[in-house]
């Protein structure tokens, strides 16, 4: 039986959902306070999952809530934890000005970094870690997961389970068939040119439950909500770095591989990356894998990635994992935006502001106060400001993880990466 706080709960929704709750009427009778338990209790069984995770969410930003919190999830195999890159020792000679090192440090870690690490020429330079986390540690890594279906289509490609980027997606979206949407091809998807509408406009009104903003998050039928979606623009047209494109991509690798997207990535890439157990949201048990945000994985883990895509797709022993070229191809860009690849970004063009899409202020828009300091440099982006910067040229790996910077602070995409980059010898 529900308490009190179930009473709030059905009053909320009948209020449509508000985020204020409103505290229980201590004049009703106990007939009808059970009459409003017995009604709660019944919209929570017609979506149990949703309405579970609706009510029980931490009070807290999406980014201070506890990693675990959100349930049911499903596991990404790891293969047998392979050693990690070595540590510089205190007596070697150091390939980075120890100067430029501190300033790197100093500007993360006031701005409430919980794993930074600095790779260069084969080995560990730096490594510092907040709040007990360390390089094993668990961490949301945001939109990072984006990048990591931009490197599995590769293999769906290579295996022949997608026949070509070019193919319209309703040759496995089949719910498409016959609809505008399933004219977008696969090589949209990955350089987020679909032209389907942005998901943000409805927060205005405060969190509402039934938007689907809130149900790409907690819903129970992620794959529903994707293919709601409407068509805002001219696909090719128009890039949005927009949360249902890359769970579409998602969803046709899962369609074309028949192995869900958990279980796809761990085989084809963490597996052979030997990378730790990782973790996935479902949107229920036994449902379907919610791709687009939230990996649980650890920052180790996440230089290993880099690694790969540093050196043209190769394990560190030379092994080539991914398909020849196809790192290449993920960092060509797109009319659109050539400063985007698939579900990846570069710094091809330079923009002092830096957008997700085209109608975002620019106060909101990423601020870069000059060029990065080095031509090859492309980079993992991910809310909070998390950032991975890899140099092929240089054998450099930047990893920043952790929360917002707080306020007042600002973030200046340049200033890490071209503090390292300068302090090279």
């Amino acid at each position: 039986m529900k308490t009190a706080h179930g009473i709030a709960f059905a009053m909320m929704l009948a209020a449509g959902g508000v985020a204020a709750q409103e505290q229980p009427n201590t004049q009703m009778t106990p007939e009808e306070i059970q009459d409003r338990v017995d009604w709660v209790n019944e919209v929570e069984a017609q979506d149990f999952h949703f309405w579970r995770r609706w009510r029980d969410q931490p009070d807290q930003t999406a980014f201070r809530q506890p990693q675990t919190w959100y349930n049911p999830m499903i596991l990404v195999d790891g293969g047998v934890t392979q050693p990690f890159f070595p540590s510089a020792g205190p007596d070697e000679s150091p390939t980075i000005d120890p100067e430029a090192v501190a300033v790197a440090s100093a500007y993360a870690m006031e701005r409430e970094t919980q794993a930074f690490m600095i790779y260069h020429k084969g080995k560990i330079r730096h490594a510092e870690f907040m709040d007990g986390f360390h390089e094993s540690s668990p961490i949301s890594s945001h939109s990072w997961v984006k990048t990591l279906h931009g490197i599995v289509a590769g293999f769906a490609l290579a295996d022949g389970d997608i026949d070509s980027l070019d193919d319209p997606v309703e040759k496995y979206i089949h719910e498409w068939k016959g609809d505008p949407r399933g004219q977008i091809t696969v090589r949209q998807v990955l350089h987020n040119t679909t032209g389907l509408e942005l998901p943000f406009g409805e927060l205005r009104q405060g969190p509402q439950p039934y938007a689907k903003s809130m149900q790409l998050v907690e819903g129970s039928d992620i794959y529903g909500t994707v293919l709601s979606f409407e068509l805002t623009e001219e696909p090719g047209t128009t890039f949005a770095h927009n949360n249902p494109n890359t769970q579409l991509a998602g969803m046709i690798i899962h369609r074309a591989t028949g192995r869900n997207f958990a279980h796809y990535l761990g085989e084809k890439l963490w597996r052979p990356l030997g990378a730790q157990r990782g973790a996935m949201r479902l949107d229920g048990v036994e449902g379907n894998v919610i791709s687009y945000c939230c990996f649980l994985s650890a920052p180790a883990d996440w230089m290993r990635v880099a690694h790969l895509l540093m050196n043209d797709g190769k394990l560190p022993d030379s092994t080539q994992l991914l398909p020849d070229g196809w790192v290449d191809e993920m960092l060509a860009g797109s009319e659109p935006n050539p400063n985007y690849g698939f579900q990846i970004w570069t710094d091809t063009v330079f923009m002092e502001r830096r957008p997700y899409y085209p109608s975002m202020p620019p106060n909101f828009a990423n601020y870069h106060s000059e060029p990065f300091a080095v031509d090859d440099l492309f980079y993992l982006d991910g809310g909070g400001k998390v950032r991975v910067w890899i140099s092929p040229k240089l054998d450099l790996i930047v990893l920043r993880m952790g929360y917002p910077p707080p306020r007042g602070k600002g973030f200046d995409e340049a200033v890490i990466p071209n503090a390292v980059i300068r302090g090279i010898l």
